[in-house]
C-alpha cells in the first residue's frame, strides 16, 4: 500500500514538474507574441501609446492561447492538490 503511494506520488511530482515548464513555456509564447504583435511594432502618437500601456496581454496575443494557458494552470493547481492529499493520507 505504501508502495503504491509513493509511486503515484512520484508520478504526480513528475507530472507537476512537467505542466510547470509547459505553463513557462507557454507564458514565454504570450510574452513573445505580445511583443512582436503588430499594434507593438507601430508607431502610435503618445497619447495612443499611453492610452494603451496598461492593456491586458489578451488585446495583443491569440486568445486561444490565453485560455490554453489558463487551463494548464488550472491543471497543475489540481494535480499539486492531488499530491497535497495523498501526502497528507
Amino acid at each position: 500500500m505504501t508502495e503504491d503511494i509513493n509511486a503515484r506520488i512520484r508520478e504526480l511530482q513528475e507530472r507537476i514538474l512537467s505542466k510547470r515548464q509547459q505553463i513557462d513555456f507557454e507564458r514565454l509564447n504570450l510574452v513573445n507574441a505580445a511583443q512582436l504583435s503588430d499594434e507593438n511594432r507601430e508607431s502610435p502618437d503618445i497619447m495612443e501609446e499611453a492610452k494603451n500601456f496598461n492593456d491586458p496581454i489578451e488585446n495583443a496575443v491569440d486568445k486561444g492561447e490565453v485560455k490554453s494557458l489558463a487551463k494548464s494552470e488550472k491543471e497543475l493547481d489540481e494535480l499539486i492538490n492531488e499530491l497535497n492529499a495523498l501526502r497528507k493520507s
